[in-house]
């Protein structure tokens, strides 16, 4: 190993209860969560519409499962984001409740209840288990997802025009009539899913094989999500450029910044028109953008510390979702909830710069076109699988480009 190689621990924080998992039981736990995090269980249209995952049930049972056999200790990491989901939970039944729309859903916050729980169970998984039982789990769950999101593009790509779901939108741009399936409402989320995968197979370098990079990257453009697309180069520069990532992070971001700014003062002051000439997809964006303005003016106080509750937005608007990080942010859930999001992921994610830079920042970027963050238990799973790798080498000498990552078991 290169004396300038990054080096990544897994620090287990834990105490054993006496009923404690074997080994093998923790194995098919986290492998099992990982799976069921990229293979969502809801395939009847009418189920779609509301985009209600019903492996998530299984899930939150998975997750109940490992938290119950061990007990974490005050100080740690896991503990402050058990702590945080509580009180995310909470402002998610207050919004709920103090929503204005005429019907209310308590469903969808908790499956983002449940979404949240997923990163500290996986976390707690991966620290528990050796080093050569993640490098042997690894690659099958990678293998796994890759199959799943092969059946969904394939099926899509034969069956979307079948399905009907896209019959009313502006066929100009033909590629929207392939954006729906049997599993998801719009591809959108089946990039985000490859960009989180992606990020784990990036982790695991050394542990993936290479036809399941090419495979992956074919995945990535079939989703025909471009926002997904970008994402994913903006991933791969970030990668290549690794000795450089926070210069590289700041210059994206604001260029994604300048960039939506000027279409959005276009939009207000040259009228929707123009932007609808250049892009209808960044029309519909900024149209929902104006109505969450306009509606966080009239909100009263508590809707604007607590939001609607996730997934509440449908009901709120009329509009399946929100289209926007933004929006979901403000909308469902709140000032307060989304402080109390940040920090969650601020804490899971702050030891791990791999987690951060290829992961949760093309899912920001795509965030700017779609986003559910309750209807993402990918991400969260992906989230604690990197955040319970940690930098152990200070500086920014280290390569991650070329060098696989040295995943050392500390006990203790």
């Amino acid at each position: 190993m290169a004396a300038n190689a990054v080096h990544w621990t897994l620090n287990p924080q834990l105490i054993e209860a006496p009923g404690s998992l074997p080994a093998s039981m923790r194995t098919f736990c986290l492998g099992a969560i990982l799976t069921f995090s990229f293979v969502p269980l809801s395939f009847l249209p009418g189920l779609t519409y509301g985009y209600i995952n019903y492996s998530q049930i299984p899930l939150f049972a998975l997750c109940v499962a490992a938290f119950g056999c061990y007990l974490v200790r005050f100080e740690a990491d896991l503990f402050a984001a058990l702590f945080l989901i509580f009180l995310i939970a909470i402002s998610q039944v207050i919004g709920a409740t103090h929503s204005p729309a005429a019907h209310k859903s308590y469903a969808t916050p908790f499956f983002f209840f449940s979404s949240i729980l997923i990163a500290p169970a996986v976390m707690l998984l991966a620290r528990s288990l050796s080093l050569s039982t993640l490098t042997r789990l690894l690659p099958r769950a990678v293998n796994w997802i890759l199959v799943f999101l092969t059946i969904e593009c394939v099926t899509r790509l034969i069956f979307s025009l079948l399905m009907g779901s896209n019959a009313a939108a502006d066929t100009v741009d033909g590629f929207y009539l392939y954006k729906s399936s049997l599993f998801f409402v719009d591809s959108n989320f089946v990039g985000i899913e490859v960009l989180c995968l992606l990020s784990i197979m990036f982790a695991f370098r050394g542990e993936v094989k290479r036809n399941r990079w090419l495979l992956a990257y074919i995945l990535l453009i079939a989703s025909m999500s471009r926002a997904s697309i970008a994402a994913g180069v903006c991933q791969l520069l970030i990668y290549k450029l690794w000795r450089w990532r926070v210069w590289t992070m700041f210059g994206l971001l604001a260029a994604q910044v300048l960039i939506t700014c000027k279409l959005f003062m276009d939009f207000t002051t040259q009228g929707s028109d123009t932007v609808k000439a250049i892009d209808g997809s960044f029309y519909t964006k900024f149209f929902i953008l104006t109505l969450m303005m306009d509606a966080y003016h009239e909100a009263d106080f508590a809707q604007k510390l607590f939001g609607v509750g996730a997934g509440n937005f449908f009901n709120l608007f009329g509009i399946l979702s929100g289209h926007n990080i933004v929006v979901i942010f403000v909308t469902e859930l709140g000032v307060i909830g989304t402080l109390l999001l940040l920090v969650y992921i601020w804490i899971l994610s702050r030891k791990s710069p791999v987690a951060i830079y290829l992961l949760i920042l093309p899912v920001f970027i795509n965030g700017f076109a779609l986003t559910s963050a309750w209807a993402m238990p990918y991400f969260f799973a992906a989230l604690g699988l990197l955040g319970a790798l940690s930098d152990s080498q200070a500086g920014n000498s280290s390569d991650l480009r070329n060098n696989t990552i040295c995943r050392e078991i500390q006990k203790g």
